[in-house]
């Protein structure tokens, strides 16, 4: 390899600023000021699947000297990759079983390079697969007014230095392993919106991370969850007229862990209830509490709207949602 200098131009911006944003002594005649030593002490401090790491010797205080890594790539001639104030520095998204050859270099204030480091070699291989991904979760929804029926996962971004993505799995069997069969997407983003499903089905899905050199992990933990139907309502009967502390009832769905009912002033806004999560399938009005802590009334002869909103989630996370329907008040 060709130990030659070769800054690119980020990181000769990145040492310009440096130099120009010095102490009382910039911008005066370095004349008499000596070079930067070389750094001592290079070396490989660990080789990874895709990465190496690096430390050295300071040469100064942290903050009074700016370290410019270089890298060559088995015969290659040695460029700048990055510039540290601190005297460790990890190089990941590395290619496999090719050898890279580091030295390091300090930069002073006056922008002047000083000494280079001794050279150290490193090979990274690609000797074990990535982690399982972790913390999976899956969101189902079933939002007719925005033509929304989805399963939303996703989980924990893997750290392995040659990643490449992500593997999601889904089956209707709750034990199901991992297969080409099963294969529901390729990923490179830790998120993942399952558009393909049917209502009122139970999907069960597994994660697996893999790398560059195609090993892949051991499944995440599975995550499950349902788009559940509309709630069909029963009472109040649309149209006709209902009492002041009404009553709402609706049909059980299956998969349910809990409802929420919602009575509004108009077919798309103002809620005034404040009705609790319920596993039940009937509910009493409950008013919001108003300005001057005056609960909200249905008054009579006002109409009114209401839905019911399914969840299978903690604390009611929308799943899905009814058909909205109106009632007056006697």
């Amino acid at each position: 390899m060709k130990l030659g200098k070769y800054v690119s131009i980020g990181l000769l911006a990145v040492v310009l600023a440096y130099s120009c944003g010095g102490d009382s002594s910039s911008g005066t005649d370095p004349e008499g000021e000596p070079l930067p030593a070389a750094p001592a002490r290079l070396r490989v401090t660990k080789i990874g699947d895709g990465e190496i790491q690096l430390s050295w010797g300071a040469v100064a205080d942290e903050g009074d000297v700016i370290y410019v890594v270089y890298r060559g790539e088995d015969e290659g001639v040695a460029v700048a990759v990055d510039s540290t104030f601190r005297t460790q520095f990890g190089d990941r998204g590395l290619e496999y079983e090719v050898n890279y050859t580091y030295f390091v270099a300090a930069v002073d204030n006056f922008g002047r390079e000083g000494g280079r480091s001794n050279a150290v070699s490193g090979q990274p291989f690609n000797n074990l697969a990535p982690l399982a991904p972790t913390t999976l979760r899956a969101v189902a929804h079933n939002i007719e007014i925005f033509d929304q029926l989805e399963i939303a996962l996703d989980w924990d971004a893997n750290e392995e230095a040659d990643l490449v993505g992500y593997r999601v799995y889904r089956s209707t069997e709750p034990d199901f392993a991992v297969s080409a069969a099963g294969l529901r997407a390729e990923v490179e983003t830790p998120r993942f919106a399952d558009d393909q499903i049917e209502v009122g089905t139970v999907y069960y899905y597994q994660v697996t991370a893999f790398d560059r050199g195609n090993k892949e992990s051991e499944g995440s933990l599975a995550a499950r969850d349902v788009a559940l139907p509309a709630a069909e309502l029963v009472e109040p009967i649309e149209g006709e007229l209902a009492p002041a502390q009404a009553l709402f009832s609706w049909r059980a769905i299956p998969e349910v862990l809990s409802y929420r009912v919602v009575v509004t002033t108009s077919p798309t806004s103002g809620e005034i209830s404040d009705m609790e999560l319920t596993s039940d399938t009937t509910a009493v009005f409950k008013g919001r509490v108003l300005s001057g802590n005056q609960q909200a009334q249905l008054e009579s002869g006002s109409i009114y709207y209401w839905k019911v909103i399914a969840s299978t989630k903690e604390g009611g996370v929308e799943n899905s949602v009814s058909a909205v329907e109106d009632f007056k008040v006697r």
